[in-house]
């Protein structure tokens, strides 16, 4: 398609000595504006896709895929109710838990704290907290009536460390004839995990599930059924069998999914990934309309060698190729750099930022504020070839109004005065 001549002549016209410093110059910044962009919005990506990720993962995990809540609060029998919905398909597990608001005492200090009663056996099959355990261990969780794990932003804040002791106070507590009195029971921390969500490993206590249900006076009865999928996807497809076994069991409840209770939080998070790259896509574009004053400058530049191919037997056909060669070049080059340096970017971008705050002194990253620990970066690539493909397109449209002009030129005019 292109002739060897002709890559030649295009490949002069790109050196540094090929044409004037000053459309030189113009060439650079085209061809950086395009790897700016594209690796900017690589990053952005990448950043946009981790935090759904990260969040979608440490939600599921933290809660399942699919909730029962019976009406009332309480629910007795649950054990006939987890083998019942443990046979149905796409089921990996169904827990029984109880979860209660409590105030949590250490010294003089107290802060809020959600109480989850999980049997040991469950909690110890909960990979999310299991597999993250930064002190202390599983092994003996339910052994004692004592027994309390807390996660690692709250033993951070309050000093807190294997052995040591923290109050539960409740206000639902016993009825007197002086009034009620707060229910307040002293555990000892056996475990401390680390899930990487702030407020998981700052509010959430996990307690066997007798103790909880004899602390918040459920007696044998629970608050919800958990139920793990083999994958989030395939809520949608277990759903109506679920529902349908409650129903059949005659249990009073209703079921929710993991989509039905953060919808609109994972679709915000859609939208503003998709209007992330409409914006960042602006940049490609803006980068787009500098490589065509580049090459418009470039053909005003060359009239004469242009005049000068053409008397010489050089098409106009072959004119428009050598100035597309030009043009291409500029935009592939910058897409790939750009491709390149994103995606580097994008897998060591928590280095980038632990460095950032070294340097300066400030946070840029805060885990109270973002509710994860790191800054997170899932490269899709998918996404990352949508990325190449749309500015490889704008760079080609871009070089074909510069390159018909320049196979337009006349060469008696051009060489009138010569």
């Amino acid at each position: 398609m292109f002739r060897g001549y002709e890559w030649k002549i295009a490949l002069k016209y790109l050196s540094i000595r090929g044409h004037d410093g000053f459309v030189t110059v113009i060439a650079l910044f085209s061809l950086f504006g395009i790897f700016l962009g594209v690796g900017a919005l690589v990053v952005t990506m990448s950043v946009m896709g981790g935090f759904r990720e990260e969040l979608l993962g440490k939600v599921i995990g933290f809660n399942g895929h699919v909730l029962y809540q019976p009406f009332g609060g309480k629910m007795s029998d649950y054990d006939a109710a987890v083998d019942n919905l443990s046979t149905v398909k796409n089921v990996v597990r169904v827990r029984p838990i109880l979860e209660g608001q409590a105030m949590a005492m250490m010294g003089d200090n107290g802060t809020f704290a959600l109480v989850r009663g999980i049997k040991a056996e469950d909690l110890r099959s909960q990979a999310l907290v299991s597999d993250n355990i930064v002190l202390g261990s599983l092994d003996k969780f339910g052994d004692g009536d004592d027994d309390i794990v807390i996660g690692q932003r709250l033993a951070e804040r309050y000093n807190l460390e294997i052995g040591s002791d923290l109050t539960l106070m409740t206000p639902r507590g016993r009825v007197t004839a002086f009034g009620t009195v707060p229910r307040i029971q002293q555990f000892t921390v056996i475990a401390i995990f680390e899930v990487g969500e702030y407020n998981y490993d700052s509010n959430y206590f996990f307690v066997p599930l007798d103790v909880a249900q004899t602390y918040f006076q459920y007696g044998d009865q629970v608050g919800a059924l958990e139920v793990t999928l083999t994958h989030a996807d395939l809520v949608t497809e277990t759903y109506p069998e679920l529902s349908q076994r409650i129903v059949d069991a005659g249990m009073a409840g209703r079921i929710i999914d993991w989509q039905q209770l953060n919808r609109s939080f994972f679709n915000a998070l859609q939208i503003e990934r998709n209007a992330m790259f409409i914006i960042l896509s602006l940049i490609i574009v803006v980068a787009v309309f500098n490589v065509i004053s580049t090459m418009i400058m470039l053909v005003k530049s060359k009239t004469r060698d242009i005049a000068v191919l053409r008397t010489m037997g050089a098409s106009r056909s072959s004119i428009t190729r050598i100035f597309f060669i030009i043009g291409s070049s500029i935009g592939f080059l910058g897409t790939f750099f750009g491709v390149v340096g994103g995606v580097y970017l994008a897998n060591h971008l928590q280095w980038v930022v632990d460095l950032i705050e070294q340097m300066t002194g400030t946070v840029v990253w805060d885990a109270e504020t973002r509710f994860i620990s790191e800054i997170p970066s899932n490269i899709d690539n998918s996404e990352v070839m949508a990325i190449t493909i749309v500015a490889l397109t704008l760079s080609l449209l871009a070089t074909i109004f510069p390159a018909i002009r320049a196979a337009n030129t006349d060469p008696v005019k051009a060489l009138k005065y010569e």
